[in-house]
């Protein structure tokens, strides 16, 4: 009996644990620009990156996660947002509580933030 039990666990595919973060981005540097991150991940395994961007100058700005560059959103008067999503085929990195967001443009930190759970 103990012996079919394993075996049915082992074959079983245990979902992941449903993981929700987000991060207020406020203007560093002398930057006045504000922003919102969020990053979700369900049962499945699909992740979701969400990005909205404001007061932000230029055409396009880059987003980092711990130092590692995740997308680019493009900029238009002042405003940016968007949505990746793994099942679409985006690439959205694995995020975690902690995590450090920067919002970069030619090189600069514009925006920063920090992931917590929500």
């Amino acid at each position: 009996m103990l012996r079919t039990l394993l075996s049915s666990l082992s074959r079983a595919a245990l979902p992941l644990a449903r993981a929700a973060y987000s991060a207020r981005l406020a203007g560093v540097n002398g930057f006045t620009g504000r922003g919102a991150i969020g990053f979700d991940i369900n049962a499945q395994g699909e992740k979701k990156l969400f990005v909205d961007l404001y007061g932000v100058a230029g055409r396009g700005a880059e987003i980092f996660v711990d130092d590692r560059p995740v997308q680019t959103i493009a900029i238009t008067k002042g405003r940016g947002g968007a949505t990746f999503a793994s099942r679409k085929g985006d690439i959205v990195p694995d995020m975690a509580e902690g995590a450090k967001v920067d919002v970069m443009q030619n090189g600069d930190v514009i925006l920063s933030g920090v992931l917590t759970r929500r």
